[in-house]
């Protein structure tokens, strides 16, 4: 007998994802080790058998595979043949065909691939159509033939109860679980599903300017559907790489660039490797440490407008690591005419 994992977490056969989430979470935190501390063992052992259930209904994939192995085991509801007052077939666009599952993912790009953008080729995970039955789901040379309780739509009318009384809504129907088709035979493969994982390389486009985190959805390239389905989405979520001598703050570009003491006190120019490549900043006499040199419209472009934004180049003083003797006698020259006392500077 198969386990009810819908039992197990207290919901409908028909519970949104949504809902086997909240009922896993809900359970989850009743037999918490905190919480059941007089039978601690007893409690993470129904944890256990909770984490299953969900494990298997939060997978469409297993979830599909799991609901044909409690219809063929006798565990869905019965459903009568013959449709009476209470339960009508459904004549409305059949519902067997079910779209794919969103597949996502994540995706590593450099610094400077965000500010030019790239295209990339990647290997996802997915549920794709089963080789062996073309995803039918049948064996080989098995037959197939309509439901007869839905008449081939995959769907029957039930009343359910309004303030306005009682309006028939469409629910799944269980004899074929919503395909609209019967087989005497399910494939061995993907056991009647028509689906198994697989992995398929998918060519991809990222904007310019585009920043960390941003998702990016691609459509019709997540899983396939179950029958005629359409395929589900690709989430792609970006994620950026830093770099040591360059940030973004919005659309705006700040690099930190070291320059000498000589330079600062007297001023020339000095060559800045921004992401457009290599150009020259002029740095005047008397050059503070921090100072920002602002170049408009030199920053990131924005992914939807194109607008960009602008390149702030920060300056930073960068003592000699080693000097000789003849360095030094100047240094403590340059000290004196400039009011220090030598006895405070360490010599």
């Amino acid at each position: 007998m198969v386990d009810n994992h819908y039992e197990i977490l207290g919901i409908e056969d028909d519970a949104t994802q949504d809902e086997v989430k909240k009922a896993y979470r809900k359970l989850a935190k009743e037999l918490h080790p905190d919480i059941n501390k007089a039978d601690a063992t007893q409690a993470a052992e129904k944890f256990k058998i909770v984490k299953d259930s969900y494990e298997i209904l939060s997978n469409p994939l297993k979830r599909e595979k799991y609901d044909l192995q409690l219809m063929r085991s006798g565990g869905s509801p019965p459903v009568q043949e013959t449709p009476t007052v209470q339960q009508a077939v459904y004549n409305g666009p059949p519902i067997a065909p079910q779209r794919g599952s969103d597949v996502k993912i994540d995706t590593k790009i450099t610094f400077g691939n965000s500010y030019t953008g790239i295209k990339k080729e990647i290997t996802i995970q997915l549920p794709i159509k089963c080789g062996y039955c073309a995803g039918s789901g049948a064996a080989q040379g098995s037959p197939i033939s309509q439901c007869p309780t839905c008449r081939g739509s995959g769907a029957l009318l039930a009343p359910v109860q309004t303030p306005q009384g009682y309006v028939n809504q469409r629910v799944v129907c269980t004899t074929c679980n919503g395909r609209g088709i019967l087989m005497q035979k399910f494939c061995p493969t993907c056991s009647g599903v028509g689906l198994i994982n697989g992995q398929e390389t998918v060519s991809i486009s990222l904007p310019s300017g585009v920043e960390d985190g941003a998702v990016i959805k691609i459509n019709e390239k997540g899983g396939y559907g179950l029958g005629a389905g359409p395929r589900g989405d690709l989430l792609l979520t970006v994620e950026v790489e830093d770099d040591p001598n360059m940030r973004r703050e919005e659309n705006d570009l700040f690099i930190e660039e070291i320059i000498t003491l000589p330079k600062a006190v007297f001023g020339g120019k000095h060559r800045v490797m921004t992401l457009e490549g290599r150009r020259t900043l002029r740095i005047p006499p008397n050059t503070k440490s921090r100072t920002e040199f602002f170049i408009e419209g030199e920053g990131f472009p924005d992914p939807i407008s194109g607008d960009h934004g602008d390149l702030y180049v920060v300056v930073y003083i960068d003592p000699p690591e080693k000097i000789n003797d003849g360095v030094k006698k100047l240094l403590k020259k340059l000290a004196v005419e400039l009011g220090e006392n030598l006895d405070d500077l360490g010599l």
